[in-house]
């Protein structure tokens, strides 16, 4: 019996994972890029070259950066989305009324992609360099509650894909990695409508999240509201009120849907 299924291409693997290396390291150079992915020096130099040709990187000195080639892909995509350009609006309201900050993600193959992410009081504008949920950023769904309230709102057999797939990590001593206990959870933020992440994605970050979905149940998103754990209160009473916020934005927008 033949395996008809495509076969990943290692030359496109390697570029793509030096561009993400490149990122992930705010610019690099050869050597440490060959060091960090264990690649041939002549390797990295070819894909470099090609990358840096076609605009995708840019070379200051030694050290290469990611390029404003990428631009117009990433915002390509994100305007894609219908949904985008109102609920960035309501992002922006959710940071100004609460001064933390806030974000909207969608699910795209399993992982959660923050689309748009604002945060409220200018004193605080810094935090966002440091942000997990910065415009564009990836991460998983079990360990945020943006995610986890896109969990929730999805069937049992497509939660079971996703984790078949990513499966349940841990990135901090908080982050749920069994299965059982995040089903459990999962119901729980069905029956109160909203998730909460208390530092299961970033130790000292903590959010509330709720899910947008469509009249015929469609999931389509979710907003966060989060911060540092010393700005973000632990008691019921506290996160129920950013709960109401949340809900009261999410009406607002389904309203102006559908």
């Amino acid at each position: 019996m033949t395996d008809d299924r495509p076969r990943p291409v290692k030359t496109t693997q390697t570029s793509l994972a030096l561009v993400r290396a490149v990122r992930d390291s705010d610019g690099a150079t050869l050597s440490e890029l060959a060091d960090r992915l264990e690649l041939a020096k002549s390797t990295v130099h070819n894909h470099l070259h090609t990358l840096i040709d076609e605009g995708f990187l840019v070379r200051d000195g030694d050290t290469v950066h990611v390029g404003l080639e990428f631009l117009s892909f990433g915002e390509h995509a994100r305007e894609r989305n219908p949904l985008y350009a109102t609920a960035r609006r309501h992002v922006y309201t959710l940071a100004k009324t609460t001064g933390h900050e806030a974000d909207f993600i969608v699910e795209e193959n399993g992982r959660a992609y923050s689309l748009e992410y604002a945060i409220g009081e200018p004193s605080r504008r810094g935090l966002s360099e440091s942000s997990p949920f910065r415009a564009g950023n990836r991460f998983y769904m079990h360990n945020c509650a943006s995610g986890k309230a896109l969990l929730a709102s999805l069937s049992e057999s497509r939660v079971r894909e996703i984790l078949g797939r990513w499966g349940l990590p841990a990135t901090t001593d908080h982050t749920v990695t069994d299965e059982s206990d995040l089903f459990d959870e999962l119901e729980a933020i069905r029956r109160r409508g909203y998730a909460v992440n208390d530092e299961e994605l970033l130790a000292g970050y903590r959010s509330v999240g709720a899910a947008v979905t469509s009249p015929d149940g469609e999931v389509l998103g979710a907003f966060s509201i989060g911060g540092p754990t010393y700005r973000m209160a632990t008691d019921e009473s506290a996160i129920e009120e950013i709960a109401r916020l949340l809900e009261t934005e999410i009406s607002s927008l389904e309203a102006t849907l559908f």
